[in-house]
């Protein structure tokens, strides 16, 4: 006679999350360029590059900031950025009306094609980096500059945006 054993409850699997925040850096304007990482734990990183004149982006200073956010701001920011595209679909730019402006050696400048506005891009991936979101915004869009991710990167960023300057 043999007994069952014991289990526990079978556990759910929780898709994990990667969100994706990007600025393209532009030398004259003094302007880093960041890339910010954020997962759904609150664990949250990103790096910063900065210009120098004459210089290529690719020998440019770079630093990296990380940080941990509380449950509530990452969940926020999570439902926020998934819930754009259908909130405010018409800030939501796709790559098929951006272009890349080459004029500064080793950088990619995201614009927008209609008014060649500098765009920051959006996206969140799932465990294996396939993106369930992925958007631009240019960088003077109301909604962008009102969202909750604008103002808590930026605010995580903001003792870091002013360290260097073209010189």
């Amino acid at each position: 006679m043999t007994s069952a054993i014991p289990t526990s409850e079978p556990q759910q699997t929780v898709r994990k999350q990667h969100l994706f925040f990007f600025r393209p850096g532009e030398a004259t304007r003094s302007l880093p360029r960041w890339q910010f990482g954020l997962d759904q734990t609150g664990r949250c990183g990103a790096t910063l590059t900065y210009p120098i004149a004459d210089m290529p982006w690719r020998h440019y200073r770079t630093r990296r900031m990380e940080a941990t956010l509380d449950a509530s701001t990452t969940a926020a920011i999570f439902t926020e950025v998934a819930s754009i595209p259908t909130t405010a679909p018409g800030e939501c730019l796709s790559n098929d009306v951006l272009w890349s402006d080459s004029t500064e050696k080793c950088n990619g400048i995201t614009r927008d094609r209609a008014t060649g506005t500098l765009c920051l891009t959006l996206g969140i991936s799932d465990e294996h980096g396939t993106f369930q979101t992925y958007f631009s915004m240019r960088e003077d869009s109301p909604v962008l500059l009102g969202s909750v991710v604008h103002r808590v990167v930026t605010g995580l960023l903001a003792p870091y945006l002013g360290l260097y300057s073209i010189r």
